[in-house]
């Protein structure tokens, strides 16, 4: 590959995907040379999925891309334990918001001050690690309270590495003032990398006090690949489209010019058509947006993105997409990118 040599990784999402497919594709992206091995909250919970790439994949980092915040901070640094155990230390706690809708009809959980929820819930996920029969822990905020907890057994590592996905300007200052690294959300441009995200993480982290040395600059972008770049760029159309449909992107689609398709995406979706959806993708958008073509232009796509993120993640369109499709564009993603 020309230019920049990517650490890179694969999110495995799996949503059309059967779980012993995903864990193959996890496998072979190792086997690859990915660094990274990720899973997300959409077709299947973050963790689970984990404890089984933990089997088969003996040198990749594996990590929640992400897990929510909606689930209550026991059971996350629970969760996180038992991975950093399995793992030998190679694992990543990835926290994100998820949508308001999905927070408030999913969870029942009022979404609210966002970023100061995530704050609490990073504070309160460190605080109960180091909890102890001995060391009991009380955290008193706005959104959790937890009184007397400890751990019936210590937590195998001193500490765990906590990355946040991040979108808006709030969330982004929040990551670089309490996260060991980032997650840029999956629809990116370089504008939107020079003009928000650098400046919002380095805000917070001015902020706080804290120096870039040991923070990790990580990005999930879309990749789309086929032989056929019409085939790998209709594929794009479908991740397009349902991002385009949550508000906090609109810091992505405005700047860039697409707020009329978007606008047009939404109103389909309201409607439920998703062929109308998939239509008011623009081509513009396709060049923007993701990683979308041959395998050779899929590469030269990243070149505007080489210094301003460190590790690219890999996700392969999943909204709406055939089953067939799906197997056959991750095979062709992580040939795409094997050393």
């Amino acid at each position: 590959m020309a230019g920049k040599k990517w650490k890179w990784g694969v999110l495995l999402s799996g949503e059309t995907m059967s779980l012993a497919e995903t864990v193959r594709f996890a496998r072979m992206a190792e086997d690859a040379g990915a660094e990274n091995l990720w899973t997300t909250e959409l077709g299947r919970d973050a963790f689970i999925p984990l404890a089984a790439f933990a089997n088969v994949c003996k040198t990749a980092r594996l990590g929640t891309g992400v897990a929510t915040f909606a689930r209550p901070p026991m059971f996350a640094e629970k969760n996180a334990m038992s991975l950093a155990e399995m793992t030998d230390e190679r694992f990543v706690l990835g926290l994100g918001t998820a949508p308001p809708e999905w927070n408030e009809n999913w969870h029942g959980v009022p979404y609210r001050k966002p970023a100061k929820r995530m704050r609490e819930y990073v504070e309160c996920i460190r605080r109960m690690w180091s909890a102890s029969p001995a060391n009991p822990i009380d955290y008193e905020g706005e959104f959790f309270q937890v009184k007397n907890y400890y751990r019936l057994m210590p937590a195998p590592y001193a500490s765990i590495p906590i990355y946040l996905a991040a979108v808006q300007p709030v969330m982004l200052q929040l990551t670089g003032a309490i996260a060991d690294g980032i997650l840029v959300n999956t629809l990116s441009t370089p504008k939107y990398f020079t003009e928000v995200v650098h400046p919002c993480v380095k805000k917070g982290m001015a902020k706080a006090g804290r120096s870039e040395a040991d923070f990790e600059w990580c990005a999930v972008k879309y990749c789309s690949v086929n032989k056929d770049r019409k085939q790998a760029r209709a594929l794009a159309r479908h991740p397009i489209a349902f991002h385009s449909t949550l508000p906090y992107f609109d810091v992505v689609l405005d700047p860039m010019g697409f707020t009329e398709p978007k606008e047009r995406i939404r109103a389909a979706r309201a409607r439920n058509d998703i062929p109308a959806m998939l239509a008011a993708v623009t081509e513009e958008m396709i060049d923007a947006l993701v990683l979308a073509g041959t395998p050779d232009e899929v590469r030269a796509q990243l070149e505007p993105f080489e210094e301003l993120f460190e590790t690219l993640i890999l996700l392969s369109p999943m909204y709406a997409v055939d089953p067939d499709e799906s197997l056959a564009n991750h095979a062709a993603m992580i040939a795409t990118f094997a050393a």
